[in-house]
């Protein structure tokens, strides 16, 4: 009963339409008599109901798109047929309504005049159908569009850099052998930064807390891959906690200066991370630099498979609303983002 009401309630507009078209060739055809504004009603109303409704709900979704000659021939036959039986129609009137029939009566102008209405009701179904397709796909690509961020999310959730967890393990493993006192609290950071990777991160976004708190754990596990301080600095201006973030977003950046600047071999190297935040703009600046030994292979760093999926993920996510800009000079590769209001 419900379903019923509920398909009832949605074609009350279509059919308000013909309601109201009706009584339009109605008042037409009360200008010459009331049985005239009837036929105007029924004939004309009917003759672009089938044309209007046949086109769009039989002879475009199943001809239009791979059989172009069928879509024609069966619209034209339609079409052509209508306007024919309307002329008969019409005839038929006037010879049981003589007085009624205009001098000088033929069959061209009526046959015009039909053809003409069932093109405009082939038209506007045309129209309707070829609208709410592209409706549809325009949906369908959203959907898609949803659906590859959300993979795409995924994946960099399970891109856990195996070296880097490998380091790490083995940096704790040498802590605790060493008798390192500050060696179970690594432990606790390490176990933090999984958690937020495999569990935290399931949300589309988190709390630009828990982001820089994982990239400051991130940052404290690279220093110990060498016994001298590296060259690594995090400036983080004034920022609201709150504020919510695309997870592992800014990550990406910061794993990406690390792989390309080899700090940890190039006493020479550093990595320069800023994050600024005012009322209308979020901030998020990386710069590393670029050892001379990989000069030559710039084009490692600007198609990184970290950068291009940051990329993606901004344009599904922040369309619009973002802005992301790339530098990489000679010595240099700097990555700012801006994320808007």
């Amino acid at each position: 009963m419900l379903k019923s009401i509920a398909k009832l309630y949605k074609s009350l507009p279509s059919a308000a339409t013909w309601i109201m078209l009706a009584l339009f060739y109605f008042s037409l055809g009360t200008q010459i008599s009331t049985v005239k504004g009837l036929f105007h009603a029924v004939v004309l109303t009917s003759m672009q109901y089938l044309v209007y409704n046949l086109n769009l709900r039989r002879f475009m979704p199943h001809y239009y798109d791979h059989y172009k000659n069928k879509f024609r021939h069966y619209n034209a036959i339609l079409i052509i047929g209508l306007s024919v039986l309307g002329v008969f129609l019409e005839s038929v009137f006037y010879d049981i309504y003589p007085n009624m029939a205009p001098r000088n009566f033929n069959l061209i102008a009526p046959f015009i005049f039909y053809l003409v209405l069932c093109l405009m009701a082939f038209w506007v179904s045309m129209t309707k159908y070829l609208v709410e397709k592209q409706e549809k796909n325009n949906i369908e690509i959203e959907t898609l569009k949803r659906d590859k961020a959300e993979s795409e999310l995924k994946f960099l959730k399970t891109q856990i850099n195996p070296h880097f967890l490998f380091n790490a393990l083995n940096n704790i493993y040498t802590m605790v052998y060493t008798g390192d006192e500050s060696a179970p609290e690594k432990i606790t950071m390490l176990s933090y930064m999984l958690r937020y990777v495999l569990y935290d991160c399931e949300s589309d976004y988190i709390s630009l807390y828990k982001e820089i708190e994982y990239i400051n754990s991130f940052l404290e596990f690279q220093q110990l891959k060498t016994e001298e301080k590296q060259n690594i600095s995090f400036n983080i201006g004034k920022y609201d906690e709150n504020y919510q973030i695309a997870p592992m977003l800014l990550v990406t950046f910061v794993e990406n200066a690390f792989k390309h600047s080899k700090i940890e071999k190039d006493k020479s190297g550093y990595v320069k991370i800023k994050l600024k935040q005012t009322k209308d703009q979020f901030t998020f600046s990386v710069e590393n630099s670029k050892p001379s030994i990989n000069i030559t292979k710039k084009p490692s760093i600007s198609r990184g498979i970290g950068i291009e999926n940051a990329r993606n993920r901004l344009e599904l996510l922040y369309p619009n609303k973002h802005s992301l800009v790339i530098i990489n000079e000679e010595n240099l590769y700097k990555v700012v983002l801006k994320l808007h209001k």
